[in-house]
């Protein structure tokens, strides 16, 4: 796999609510067929939910599909989940993730972030994404 690893996704102070804010994506992850990923979000004061949302594109981004999402409310918290992309699954819709959702089984060659945060964080407050690839 070219680019195996670990990578930061994001590491971004959490302000003002954001409706969609995207970072930028990795690329070039040719051959990933496994990614751990890690949500690490520190609470400072203020705000209300706040989600991290990874996603991956199998057509050099310009379509990406939801893959984890982690949400997050007034607690720091870490969380984890490993997704594989050489499961045998069933054929299945493509659907918006829900709550703390994962879609196992899908892995382009690129990953990003997108965060959704309704309220005002302050204090310091954060969110990490890292990624383990392989």
């Amino acid at each position: 796999m070219d680019n195996a690893g670990c990578v930061m996704l994001c590491a971004a102070p959490i302000t003002v609510a954001q409706a969609d804010l995207e970072f930028t994506p990795i690329l070039n992850l040719d051959g990933m067929t496994a990614v751990t990923l890690e949500f690490e979000f520190i609470y400072g004061s203020g705000g209300t939910t706040c989600s991290a949302v990874v996603s991956t594109s199998l057509d050099g981004g310009s379509t990406w599909r939801d893959i984890a999402r982690a949400d997050f409310t007034t607690a720091s918290a870490i969380k984890h989940c490993n997704l594989e992309g050489l499961l045998s699954k069933a054929m299945s819709a493509y659907a918006a993730l829900a709550s703390e959702g994962v879609y196992d089984g899908v892995l382009g060659n690129a990953l990003k972030v997108r965060q959704v945060s309704t309220g005002t964080y302050a204090g310091n407050s954060q969110m990490n994404v890292r990624a383990a690839v392989r």
